[in-house]
């Protein structure tokens, strides 16, 4: 009536995370199909199809690219969130964002600038005619 799954069927629905510990400096990029979670020091750039979390002592020297993310340590670079980022904490954010959705409590720190939305708003004026004059 009931079937047993092996470990390796049974742990085919769980994602991978990657962590980088409080102790730990890593410099280069980081890719991951997986979530990821930086709690030490990261030199590069991550890009990541599931969720980027940044602790409290987590600091990322580069941009930040994926799905979901909350923040709670320090970023100096762009983020850019297909869906929701949560900016949370004493969080320091130096560089722009580019997001689905945002939510930022009072106490984040932010330096940069903000487009919310799926796609990219641009504004173009007309182009001065000098020959009227």
């Amino acid at each position: 009536m009931f079937q047993q799954k092996s470990k390796a069927e049974s742990n085919q629905g769980l994602q991978s995370i990657s962590i980088i510990s409080t102790d730990s400096t890593i410099k280069g990029d980081m890719e991951s199909e997986g979530d990821i979670r930086i709690d030490g020091k990261l030199i590069g750039n991550i890009n990541c199809k599931a969720k980027i979390i940044i602790g409290q002592q987590g600091k990322v020297d580069g941009n930040l690219n994926g799905n979901q993310a909350d923040i709670l340590g320090t970023i100096n670079g762009d983020i850019k969130m297909t869906g929701q980022l949560n900016l949370l904490g004493k969080s320091i954010i130096n560089g722009n964002i580019h997001v689905g959705k945002l939510q930022m409590e009072s106490t984040v720190i932010f330096n940069g600038k903000c487009v919310m939305g799926e796609t990219d708003v641009v504004l173009s004026l007309p182009a001065s005619n000098q020959d009227d004059e």
